[in-house]
């Protein structure tokens, strides 16, 4: 069984899906979410474990896959600590990537115009669109939609049997696939 990874980043609650291609042909979606929560005393050593321990759990849960797709960085986020979110996402990517695994970067406005077809959509409406795509999905909370979203579109992008919309197909071109990865070709 072949599985793509999609994963949501964030200090306080990383969505993660899997999209596992069967044996037979046929596609499964799975949801969780990683809550973490820090505090603003919090000195270096409790931040460090705290993004350390968060990105190894995440490391696990992705387990062995074909692609992984986490959206990009958010720049110009308020609140929290920039500083900690983004030392979280390196850390996830480093994981994956220390373990072979091709990953692709999926900004935020790609995402959203993808499956819910504005790119300023909030996150309510991208799990309402990736609800009528994955009717059989229980999402816990919009984290898990956006990165269910960001597995479908690696799934879509490597040819698998879901369902496919026009917009979807039409965001492959302005994600950025990992090295070596041509985007219409079924990964074994």
């Amino acid at each position: 069984m072949d599985r793509i990874v999609g994963i949501d980043i964030s200090l306080t609650s990383t969505g993660l899906a899997v999209i596992t291609r069967r044996t037979d042909g046929t596609t499964l979606a799975t949801t969780t979410t990683f809550t973490s929560r820090g505090h603003r005393a919090d000195g270096l050593t409790e931040r460090a474990t705290r993004i350390t321990t968060l990105a190894a759990d995440i490391d696990r849960a992705t387990g062995p896959c074909v692609l992984a797709l986490v959206e990009g960085p958010m720049i110009a986020v308020k609140g929290g600590s920039p500083v900690d979110r983004h030392h979280l996402w390196w850390a996830v990517v480093e994981h994956l990537l220390a373990r072979g695994v091709p990953v692709a970067v999926v900004i935020s406005t790609t995402l959203k115009r993808a499956i819910a077809g504005k790119g300023n959509a909030d996150k309510g409406a991208v799990a309402s669109a990736v609800t009528r795509l994955w009717a059989d999905v229980e999402l816990a909370n919009a984290d898990e939609g956006d990165a269910l979203g960001l597995a479908h579109l690696g799934a879509v992008a490597l040819g698998w049997p879901v369902q496919t919309l026009e917009r979807h197909r039409e965001s492959l071109s302005v994600i950025r696939w990992p090295a070596g990865l041509t985007v219409g070709e079924s990964v074994a």
